[in-house]
């Protein structure tokens, strides 16, 4: 198979990520004759067995796509880190020797220092499609030191894919701002994308899962999707579904959507008074259970990092025809919920400020028509086909021209 692109991703193929944000992509652009090689990472959780991924290499093989999955490390920190970037700079140094693959398109911060380092050993222009600066979220996380040797090395590499890269895209309009100086052209936005089709309200399951959940009769239900703790504030969650409960005018219980163990969830909420269902639910599912709510939340640590993230959740909140209440400095996402009106943004992560956010959302859930605008919002802003794959297509016209496929004939 004659490559276009070689796409390298830190994340595994059975990963949310990868199912929601990577295979999309390069599905679709193969339906236009694009060729490509697949660099991915596998964790023990999302590993397939030899077998099926014997299977799932033939499918994605007759799509136009050759995958070449690496083994994730996990340690010793840092030096097995290295050693998966070596691992995945030889192979799309290869996919561009002998696969013919004309670029490099890298999908992340470790993606771009294997593409840096594959550069040394073939010839290809590179996409940098730049996530948020993983050296600052570990800063932020507490994961390494600011000025640390990893800290500086990381950013180095970080600032060196944005000046060499031929293209480079970013999650938000505010991260743009910051790397436009670097960059040599035109830096485009890419947030993550929602498959707006998958993600919509349905009725009939609105009714099943309401009934499932008890919700009574003029009852409402708050929903969160995602883990406990990390970037995710879990406990000031929960604080604010006590306090809109309290003060709300509605009968108002929470709806947990999560792989973590239900406990990190379940007793908190219990503790607070606040009636709370925890569960798992698969991709398939999920669109089910959201038409079973009535508002969404979707709380993050306020740092400086996360002006450059693209919550999936808030996209698919909205997408399902729910407002968000989000914390502020979520990339670009709290100023367009308040820009648009398709959600409360909160003022301050303390009583005060939740009530208000909490009367808020009361008075917006009143107004006709939310639902749709949300569902606008979430088409214009983030919809995987109105907006992401047609950035895609262009980015690859202007880099490549016509696929291998278009020349060979």
């Amino acid at each position: 198979m004659t490559l276009d692109a070689a796409y390298a991703v830190y994340w595994s193929l059975r990963d949310p990520l990868a199912q929601s944000q990577s295979l999309p992509v390069l599905t679709a652009l193969a339906r236009e004759g694009w060729r490509f090689g697949l660099v991915t990472f596998e964790q023990p959780q999302w590993r397939l067995a030899p077998e099926a991924a014997r299977a799932e290499r033939q499918r994605l093989a007759a799509l136009g796509i050759d995958w070449r999955p690496h083994d994730y490390t996990k340690r010793p920190p840092v030096l097995s880190t290295a050693w998966d970037v070596w691992q995945g700079a030889s192979t799309l140094a290869t996919l561009a020797r002998e696969g013919g693959a004309r670029l490099l398109h890298a999908r992340g911060s470790i993606p771009c220092a294997m593409a840096q380092a594959a550069l040394l050993r073939c010839r290809a222009k590179l996409f940098a499609d730049a996530d948020g600066p993983l050296s600052e979220e570990y800063v932020d996380a507490g994961i390494w030191s600011a000025g640390s040797l990893p800290h500086r090395v990381a950013g180095h590499v970080e600032d060196r894919a944005l000046r060499i890269a031929d293209k480079v895209a970013v999650l938000t309009e505010v991260r743009r701002g910051e790397v436009a100086p670097l960059a040599r052209g035109p830096v485009a936005v890419l947030p993550c994308g929602v498959d707006t089709g998958h993600f919509r309200p349905d009725p009939a399951a609105r009714a099943a899962r309401r009934a499932e959940l008890g919700v009574p009769k003029g009852g409402r239900v708050l929903v969160y999707v995602g883990k406990a703790g990390g970037w995710y504030l879990s406990e000031e969650i929960l604080d604010f579904a006590r306090e809109l409960r309290d003060a709300g005018s509605h009968d108002w219980r929470l709806l947990v959507l999560t792989p973590d163990p239900p406990e990190r969830f379940e007793v908190g909420a219990r503790e607070r008074g606040v009636p709370a269902t925890v569960r798992r639910a698969t991709r398939d599912e999920m669109p089910g259970w959201l038409s079973a709510a009535d508002a969404a939340i979707s709380f993050r640590k306020a740092t400086p990092s996360q002006r450059a993230s693209s919550p999936i959740k808030n996209g698919e909140y909205l997408s399902c025809g729910l407002p968000v209440v989000s914390t502020p400095g979520a990339g670009d996402y709290s100023e367009l919920i308040e820009r648009e009106r398709v959600g409360v943004v909160v003022a301050g992560l303390d009583v005060p400020g939740y009530r208000s956010a909490a009367r808020a959302l009361e008075g917006l859930l009143a107004e006709p028509g939310l639902g749709e605008r949300c569902r606008s919002v979430a088409r214009t802003h983030a919809g995987l086909e109105e907006v992401v794959l047609p950035r895609y297509r262009e980015i690859y016209r202007e880099l490549l021209g016509a696929p291998a496929t278009a020349k060979e004939q």
